[in-house]
Parts: structure tokens; C-alpha cells; sequence
């Protein structure tokens, strides 16, 4: 099976629910509701990042390019009606046993699935097959599928919403910190308590602060910079196409430099595609999705030209994050076996850690871009209080969005994004920052043991080269290759 991922700004979903597709489609939260399977919740079946509703109209786009697939995929596909069915019914008893999902992921999928079902109406060239083969393809969305997806809205608005749950988090329901302690131990493969996890958040906003404090070339405080950042993301004009630009300059700029700090470098090239129009409003930034078993295959990096003004200020982290040296490197990094499994606190602690290293590359363009590189820091510490003060301390959404707004630079169009993305999947956000914090960490413990011996490229090809494990495990490996490396 070929392993395509795709990474939600943060986020490695999107891709993996296709890569772990089932003989018969399911209309469920997709992979992550896997980090659920011991909570009572219906965030098993309702996901608005990586749910069905998501995941199925990118399937339907390869069907629709590819005439000669058409009778295998109409035979799978078939079964669609069937499994949306199936769901309305477990959600119908989500409502009896009151495990209904937080109102706001209800009303996040709520939307995607009416924006699909009118780009459906409208017969979407994206979805039906253009040649002749595609009959019997078009006939199955149109008059079988469609239907499904209509009778799911109808559900979903006046049976289900008005059920929804009011509190956000998981601290009350039914075991919620043991169910909480379980999604991050999915995610990270770490066991952290909460006082842990806020610990690390403090140390690292504190941090970056301290970083973004010292870009000031005024003698301007932090205070003063973030001040200036946020009245600057009001007023920019950069336009979706300047947006997609800047990313595809970099990442060639990225591409050309990444043996300076790497052994070897991806195999195939990436290309910047826009993000489908249905899901822009609920998704974030940007994810990946790695090239497919065709060797001519390009990686892509998959941006939301949605409010590109606002997004000009990461553009260049986000774009290293996804691409080089991030996701696209890692997943495309020559290795004598494919890398195998998941483990979002590696590979989103990589795509992280990936955005300190194009700093120590050079890569970044203007000390402006720079500072958005200590922005996106901000947003990804901030999470490491937000998640536990969410699902364990019982805070609201709007105490969690007022506290992004005061410690991170996100407009708070995007801090609703992301607050209702942590409210969908408990554990997942916190893996970036933790990841990242662990690769730092471990490397300066080595530096410190090496001192001069120490070879940024060698340390590189340890993290990147076996592929994906349980951070403990790169952990452990990273001491004893220090150990042994010793002068």
C-alpha cells in the first residue's frame, strides 16, 4: 500500500485517511477518530478535518481524471449511500446515550458537507468523469450519492444540531482525562500529564517571545513588535497568486540549499496546488500530500489561498514546514525501505523543527519573514495550553480564543479555525511543539557531548533516515549515537 500523507497546517490527515482507505467507504471521522476509540463521543464520526466529507471528494477528483478506473471505483463506491446511512444511525444513538460532539465541529462539518452537495448540484468537473466511460460514474453520484449527502444535511440540522453538546472539551464526559491522556499518548507516544504539557507551553512562548524580542531593530520590545505585526496583517494586499508565488520561490530556494544541511535530498519535486474550494473556509493554512507509487509523481503542498493577507506573514515557515526541509523531505527522503506507520510527534515535530532549521539555513527572505517563522512558534506553544486548558481545565471556546488572541499573531478568523481543530481532535495539535522540542532538545544534549565533533548533516540522516518511530525510541537512539560518536 503506498503511504500518501497529507499534513493539516498542521496537520498530517487529510492524506492518511486516504492511504488507510477501506475496501468500503466509511463515513466516520476518518483516521483520527482512531485516538478516540476508548471515549464516549461522537468525534469518532463527526470530523471536519479529516472526516469523510473531506476525505471522499478528493477520492472522487482521482476517479473523475481517470476514465480507466471508473468500473473499480463505481463498484467501491456503490456502497456510499449505504455508509452514510450507517452514520446517520450511530449519530441517532450518540443522541440517546448523550455523546453528541461539541457543537462547533458539528457546525464546521454541517457546512462542508452542504458547500460539497452544492458543488454536486452544480456537477462539479472536478468530481464527474468528462468521456464516455464516465456515465455510469456520473449517474452513481448524481442520482444515488448526491441524494445521501442531502438526506445527512437534513439530519444534521434538525435532528442533530439542536442535540450537539454546549461545553467544548472533553472534562465532562464520561472518564475525559483518561480519554484525553490517551489521544496525546496516539499522537506524541508520550505519556504527559497536563502539568507537563502547560510546563513545556510556558517555557517555549516565553522563549520565542524572548527571540521575536530580539529581531526589534528600533530598540521596539516584544510588545511593540507584535503590536506593529498584527496592524500590518489588517492593511497587507497580497493577492491568492502572490501568496502561491512566494511559496514556490522558496521552496526552489529550499530545494537548492537542502544539502548544506542535509546527506541527501528529496527524490521528487513539489509542486504549490490550491486547496478545493469547499473546505478553505474550515481548514488551515496549507497540508501535504506526498507523491503516489507513479515515479513522474510530484509531492504537493496544498495551500489555502483564502485570506492571503493575513497569511503572508508565515507564508515562507509554513512553506518550509510543508515542503523543504519539512514534510516533503522527509516522506520523499531516499531510504533503502519505505518509512512505515504514523506518529504525528515525529513527523509534525520534523515539519516544525524543519522551520528552526531553514533559520540556521538562511533561507528565510527579510527579517519580516523571520518574525512570522517566531509567530508560527507562538501559535504552536500556545497550543500546549490551550488543548489542557480545553478538555481538562473546562474553559470555553471563547476563553480559549481570547487567549490566543492575547499570546499569538493569528487573526482571529484563524484562531477560530484552529480552536475548533483542537476541539475535534484532542492530543493532536500538542504534537508539533512537543515533537520539535524533543528533536531540539536531544540535539543540543549532543552538540554539547561533541562539541566540535558534532555534524548537523550526520544528526539529520539519524532523524530522517530510518523513518517514522515513537519519539522515546529517537530519543534513545539519538543518546547512544552521541555516545558513540564521542572523540
Amino acid at each position: 500500500m503506498s503511504f500518501r500523507i497529507a499534513a493539516v497546517a498542521f496537520a498530517c490527515l487529510t492524506g492518511i485517511s486516504s492511504a488507510y482507505a477501506q475496501s468500503e467507504p466509511l463515513a466516520d471521522g476518518g483516521f483520527a477518530a482512531s485516538a478516540l476509540s476508548a471515549c464516549k463521543t461522537d468525534l469518532r464520526y463527526l470530523n471536519h478535518v479529516s472526516g469523510w466529507q473531506g476525505v471522499w471528494p478528493r477520492e472522487w477528483q482521482a476517479v473523475a481524471a481517470s476514465a480507466a478506473s471508473s468500473a473499480e471505483a463505481i463498484a467501491r463506491w456503490q456502497a456510499a449511500p449505504a455508509a452514510v446511512n450507517d452514520a446517520i444511525d450511530a449519530l441517532r444513538t450518540g443522541i440517546v446515550s448523550k455523546e453528541t460532539a461539541p457543537r462547533p465541529v458539528v457546525l464546521r462539518v454541517l457546512q462542508q458537507v452542504r458547500d460539497l452537495i452544492g458543488a454536486l448540484d452544480a456537477r462539479d468537473s472536478r468530481y464527474f468523469a468528462e468521456s464516455a466511460a464516465g456515465g455510469a460514474w456520473n449517474a452513481l453520484i448524481k442520482d444515488e450519492i448526491l441524494p445521501a449527502l442531502i438526506e445527512y444535511e437534513r439530519f444534521l440540522d434538525v435532528e442533530y444540531l439542536p442535540k450537539a453538546r454546549r461545553r467544548p472539551g472533553l472534562s465532562d464526559i464520561e472518564n475525559g482525562e483518561d480519554c484525553f491522556r490517551h489521544a496525546v499518548a496516539f499522537w506524541t507516544t508520550l505519556d504527559l500529564s497536563r502539568d507537563e504539557i502547560e510546563a513545556v507551553g510556558r517555557r517555549l512562548l516565553e522563549a520565542t517571545r524572548a527571540d521575536l524580542a530580539a529581531t526589534g531593530e528600533d530598540g521596539a520590545d516584544v510588545e511593540k513588535i507584535m503590536e506593529r505585526l498584527r496592524e500590518w496583517q489588517t492593511t497587507d494586499m497580497t493577492t491568492a497568486a502572490e501568496l502561491i508565488a512566494i511559496s514556490e520561490k522558496v521552496l526552489t530556494r529550499a530545494q537548492d540549499a537542502t544539502l548544506l544541511a542535509f546527506e541527501k535530498t528529496a527524490r521528487r519535486p513539489i509542486d504549490v496546488v490550491e486547496m478545493p474550494a469547499h473546505v478553505q473556509a474550515s481548514f488551515p493554512a496549507g497540508y501535504y500530500v506526498g507523491p503516489n507509487d507513479d515515479p513522474a509523481s510530484a509531492g504537493q503542498y496544498v495551500i489555502n489561498p483564502s485570506r492571503p493577507g493575513e497569511r503572508r506573514l508565515m507564508a515562507e515557515a509554513i512553506a518550509f514546514h510543508e515542503g523543504v526541509p519539512g514534510h516533503h523531505l522527509f516522506f520523499d527522503y531516499p531510504r533503502e525501505t519505505p518509512s512505515q506507520g504514523f506518529n504525528a510527534g515525529l513527523l509534525e515535530g520534523w515539519g516544525l523543527y524543519s522551520e528552526y532549521v531553514a533559520d540556521e539555513m538562511g533561507l528565510y527572505s527579510t527579517t519580516f519573514d523571520r518574525q512570522g517563522m517566531m509567530a508560527k512558534h507562538l501559535w504552536a506553544a500556545s497550543r500546549l495550553i490551550v488543548e489542557p486548558g480545553l478538555h481538562l481545565r473546562g474553559w470555553s471556546r471563547e476563553k480559549a480564543i481570547d487567549f490566543m488572541l492575547e499570546s499569538t499573531l493569528l487573526p482571529r478568523a484563524e484562531i477560530e479555525i484552529e480552536i475548533d481543530r483542537y476541539i475535534a481532535m484532542p492530543g493532536h495539535s500538542l504534537s508539533y511543539m512537543l515533537g520539535a522540542d524533543l528533536i531540539l532538545s536531544e540535539r543540543e544534549r549532543a552538540r554539547a557531548e561533541l562539541g566540535p565533533a558534532f555534524d548537523i548533516r550526520a544528526f539529520h540522516e539519524l532523524v530522517v533516515g530510518p523513518g517514522v518511530r515513537p519519539l522515546p525510541q529517537l530519543r534513545d537512539e539519538i543518546r547512544a549515537w552521541a555516545a558513540l560518536s564521542e572523540p
